[in-house]
């Protein structure tokens, strides 16, 4: 402001040029000299108290508090015979399958009021399972599904290919007449999904944490055209969209935090990506204990032994200095195995040492190394994204989430692991049973006309019972004609094409 003040008065003084004397010169330059210094005054005092307070490392025994779980994960439900079906209605909640409903019909009108698509809340349920369903096979396009020659008899006899496409074109979650324009400031970039995506948090924040947990970044696979999405060359999925998962930068991890329960000694685990002394502070203060790899220019002041001085000692070799930042004790552990890794905890320290087994590629086989108790923690529970990373390759998010959370009740009931479904069976059931949704029956008319909405729901509940017989289809040409004898098949009705 000093500066901008004193060009507007120099522009001043040349305009006024006629009216100045040498007095006047005189005495502006010896006003800007005395503003100098008194700008160079406020910048020292500035830095002054900007001055970042040192943290003192020492190298002594790290005490490991007291972290008792304070909390128990909610019990099983009463019925241990709760269907898979029941499990995707509790994550997704019957409220989606109205909503795309309604979303979608309301799109079919704005684009053409005389040629309403009239999806029903059944057949979008059928639509549903028939995506879960098609993405057990592997064809390069969903009209296989439909053909004479690879036709799938519990997609086919369902819907036809034709109405199943008229779905997918019309398939709406938000209304477009709403949004925002693009400058407006609270323009949602996730508009178009927006109304989907907090049913499903707000179900999934319902679920009781675990002890353990992790965060980490993850990848939603899609290469199309979206301001949103990201390219991570060394993830799974290197294009689509980005999220942040926490599973069974600073920022980021306080926000995932906001869903887990304060002061009842969960444990969270992270990477170097989100690792910070201040991020770790602040997580001690809510009473969640962390633990995570660090990147070394985030450890200011810090003198302890480098990675030449670890790697002259030999492999399993480690050192850990601790301090202490606003009472809450942190301990870094750097440890030497192929390489240097360094890890921040406000739980573990380096003790208890046990053993780990390596290849030794200059002995040729096995050895034993030291390892210290922070990287044993660390490996044990940090996997929970990537296994969930994993999973979503073969599955969908919403499914791998609710088969965890049935596998977590079967463990609570202790059911034997043969009784216990697998990933794709559980995905199987689910979709069977969305592909053999029926309509309620409709009310029993006693007398007087029918209206048409009853007969409108009287010819869904036909339409839906009757499944749809597949042709049978006639052998190509050069089977027919090979001069080979194809024996007739005898049928009960009909006339035989071999």
């Amino acid at each position: 402001m000093i500066k901008i003040t004193h060009a507007l008065r120099v522009e001043l003084n040349i305009s006024d040029r006629s009216s100045t004397n040498n007095s006047e010169e005189s005495s502006s330059k010896e006003s800007e000299s005395e503003e100098n210094e008194s700008e160079e005054k406020v910048e020292n005092n500035n830095r002054k108290s900007k001055k970042r307070k040192t943290l003192h490392w020492t190298k002594r025994n790290f005490v490991t508090p007291a972290a008792d779980f304070g909390d128990n994960l909610s019990p099983p439900p009463d019925n241990d015979e709760l269907e898979p079906i029941d499990y995707f209605h509790f994550m997704l909640g019957k409220q989606s399958i109205s909503l795309l409903t309604n979303q979608s019909n309301l799109y079919s009108v704005q684009k053409d009021p005389n040629k309403p698509v009239r999806i029903s809340e059944t057949e979008m349920a059928q639509f549903i399972g028939i995506l879960m369903m098609t993405g057990i096979y592997a064809f390069p396009e969903q009209r296989f599904f439909w053909s004479s020659t690879t036709r799938v008899e519990c997609i086919s006899s369902v819907m036809s290919r034709d109405r199943f496409l008229e779905i997918k074109k019309y398939l709406h979650v938000a209304d477009n007449s709403v949004q925002l324009d693009r400058d407006d400031p609270n323009f949602d970039r996730a508009h178009k999904v927006r109304p989907l995506l907090n049913i499903i948090k707000e179900n999934f924040r319902t679920i009781s944490k675990e002890e353990k947990l992790s965060v980490d970044e993850q990848i939603k696979p899609f290469k199309g055209r979206s301001i949103m999405k990201q390219h991570m060359p060394n993830k799974p999925n290197r294009w689509g969209y980005k999220m942040f998962l926490l599973a069974g930068g600073e920022n980021i991890v306080l926000d995932l935090c906001e869903t887990v329960p304060r002061f009842i000694n969960h444990k969270l685990y992270f990477d170097n990506y989100f690792a910070t002394i201040r991020l770790q502070v602040e997580l001690k203060k809510l009473g969640i204990f962390s633990v995570g790899t660090v990147r070394p220019n985030r450890l200011l002041d810090l003198t302890m032994k480098t990675a030449k001085d670890l790697s002259s000692n030999g492999r399993e070799a480690m050192d850990h200095r601790v301090t202490e930042v606003e009472g809450v004790e942190l301990c870094v552990t750097r440890w030497y195995d192929n390489n240097v890794v360094n890890y921040l905890s406000t739980l573990h320290g380096c003790q208890p040492i046990d053993s780990v087994q390596r290849w030794s590629s200059k002995e040729k086989t096995h050895v034993l190394i030291a390892r210290p108790n922070v990287i044993k923690a660390y490996n044990e529970h940090m996997g929970g994204v990537d296994l969930v990373d994993m999973l979503i390759s073969l599955y969908h998010l919403s499914v791998v989430n609710v088969w965890l959370l049935y596998r977590r009740h079967c463990s609570q009931l202790k059911r034997p692991q043969k009784n216990v479904m697998s990933l794709l069976s559980f995905r199987i059931n689910v979709a069977s049973v969305l592909l053999k949704s029926s309509p309620p029956s409709p009310p029993i008319i006693k007398r007087g006309r029918p209206s048409l909405e009853s007969r409108a729901k009287l010819n869904e509940s036909q339409s839906t019972n009757t499944l749809r017989t597949a042709p049978t289809p006639i052998p190509p040409s050069s089977t027919r004609f090979d001069k080979f004898d194809h024996w007739p098949i005898t049928t009960s009705k009909g006339r035989c094409r071999d």
